[in-house]
């Protein structure tokens, strides 16, 4: 516990009577020539007025509640002047001081504590002389009398919690001041005592919110800069060599990956294979149950003889096919090319070809013209989308779907692209791809929300007013309801500050009150 007394007023002259008045902060003895305080009264114990009620059938009555009336001081004061126009200079200036309404009166004999009062009557002077005693008085409304000091309290933890030590060596209850700097963000203040709770801003009020994004884990350039994966195992196609190797083509002005090296001898079919392990997303999870891949390719045979085949399959980290696609084109004697929708096949052995169940296989021919070709360069695009069990492809515009329970946990941890020649055949023209991504999709992301009340803003209360201010504004909008401007009763008080769960520094609080006296 701690306070500090912050002085408003000015010294008082000592030469000055005990019971000197000062009226708006200007003492008369100062100000009028001749003139000195006799004697005050007014400011002594005041009688109190009780509520109460009668019952019938039980003596005496039933206590209510007491008030007090207004107050009257009466000042009685001498002025003495050696000229007549000095004498009505004087009383022109004290008229003229005691004009102002509503204003701080403070006595000499306790220039710590003020009365707020107006001037009301007044003796009437006796003429024709230049030393007269007189009296006027100052009426109060409000009985009471207020400290010229505020008494300032720090906020302190205790058990964990936020609190201020309050004590009132007045009389009468006290208004409360409150001044809270945000040392991090908060979204609510809550401030409790057995007095009442007042509370401001949202109780819960999230410091951020949990989103889902999808996030690009590879692209085309991390297959291009990946080492082939000679002699590997090719998940979709394992009877095929992969003695082969991949590379780069520029076609169309675009960087393509193809195939520069079969891998001679081979059984069938056989070509490169890259075998990209995915990297782990934002959170540093591995893997993808949720994924998405676009992949934009080229597969056109510039004549009836050439052949070959291509593929992306998605596996998990023990080489168990998920899904994928595969193109290709095997006959010499036509222009006939497939393309094959493909997921997992719980029966596939690794002799098997291909070691996964197609789903629907789509042909077309492979020629340059866009009527008859999905694949040729500017318009072959495709993708492949897998959520829980759903598989969607796309093959010419449309997006054929298909439910697969088997695969509904699976979670894609590799990528495989093949790219291949069949024995004895010419390769085509232009088969490889010019785009690729990968986006794992619906990863948990949590994001940070600017909150109500930033790091560095200052709450002010004004208990007077009952007035709410965030850094010098005012927000009674913030007010929850039921908020109750609680007051400092003579005595001992604690009051307790709450600030939203999640805020990660409390505030730095300072509590002030001004005391008041009957």
């Amino acid at each position: 516990m701690s306070y500090e007394f912050i002085d408003v007023d000015d010294i008082v002259e000592t030469f000055l009577p005990a019971e000197a008045m000062s009226y708006n902060g200007v003492y008369l003895e100062n100000e009028i020539e001749g003139y000195r305080t006799l004697n005050v009264s007014g400011r002594e114990l005041m009688s109190a007025s009780i509520k109460s009620s009668s019952v019938d059938g039980i003596s005496g009555s039933k206590y209510q509640y007491k008030t007090y009336p207004s107050r009257t001081i009466t000042v009685k004061f001498q002025l003495i002047c050696d000229t007549d126009r000095k004498f009505r200079e004087a009383f022109n200036k004290m008229n003229h001081i005691l004009s102002a309404e509503q204003v701080k009166v403070i006595f000499n004999d306790e220039p710590d504590k003020y009365f707020i009062g107006t001037k009301e009557g007044n003796t009437d002077i006796e003429p024709g002389k230049n030393s007269v005693i007189g009296e006027f008085d100052i009426y109060c409304a409000d009985p009471r009398k207020y400290s010229t000091s505020l008494k300032e309290f720090e906020g302190v933890i205790e058990d964990g919690s936020l609190v201020a030590n309050i004590i009132n060596n007045g009389t009468e209850d006290a208004i409360i001041d409150y001044e809270i700097t945000n040392n991090a963000e908060s979204g609510y203040l809550g401030i409790t005592s057995e007095k009442g709770t007042m509370e401001f801003g949202k109780i819960e009020e999230a410091d951020g919110e949990d989103y889902q994004q999808n996030e690009t884990l590879v692209w085309l350039d991390d297959f291009i800069k990946l080492s082939d994966d000679v002699g590997g195992y090719d998940a979709m196609h394992p009877i095929y060599g992969t003695k082969g190797s991949l590379g780069t083509s520029t076609w169309f002005g675009h960087t393509f990956l193809r195939m520069t090296n079969a891998g001679r001898p081979y059984n069938t079919a056989g070509g490169g294979l890259r075998t990209l392990i995915l990297p782990v997303d934002s959170n540093g999870d591995k893997g993808a149950v949720n994924f998405y891949s676009y992949f934009h390719l080229i597969f056109y045979a510039g004549a009836w003889g050439q052949t070959g085949e291509m593929s992306i399959s998605f596996l998990t980290e023990d080489d168990k096919f998920i899904c994928g696609v595969n193109w290709y084109k095997s006959g010499k004697n036509d222009n006939t090319g497939y393309y094959e929708l493909m997921c997992y096949d719980p029966k596939a052995t690794s002799k098997s070809n291909p070691a996964a169940k197609v789903l629907r296989t789509y042909t077309y021919t492979t020629s340059h013209l866009h009527t008859e070709n999905p694949w040729y360069w500017d318009w072959g695009h495709c993708d492949i989308r897998k959520i829980g069990s759903e598989l969607q492809f796309y093959y010419w515009g449309s997006y054929p779907k298909y439910n697969i329970p088997e695969i509904k946990d699976m979670k894609c941890a590799k990528v495989q692209i093949a790219i291949k020649e069949y024995d004895n055949h010419s390769q085509m023209s232009y088969y490889g791809f010019n785009n690729f991504y990968f986006q794992k999709m619906y990863v948990d992301k949590w994001k940070d929300i600017p909150n109500r009340y930033p790091e560095g803003s200052i709450l002010t209360i004004d208990g007077e007013t009952s007035h709410f201010f965030v850094n010098g504004m005012q927000k009674q909008s913030e007010e929850i309801l039921g908020t109750t401007y609680f007051k400092a009763p003579p005595g001992e008080m604690k009051i307790k500050f709450h600030v939203s769960t999640w805020t990660k520094t409390l505030p730095s609080v300072k509590v002030r009150i001004r005391e008041v006296w009957l």
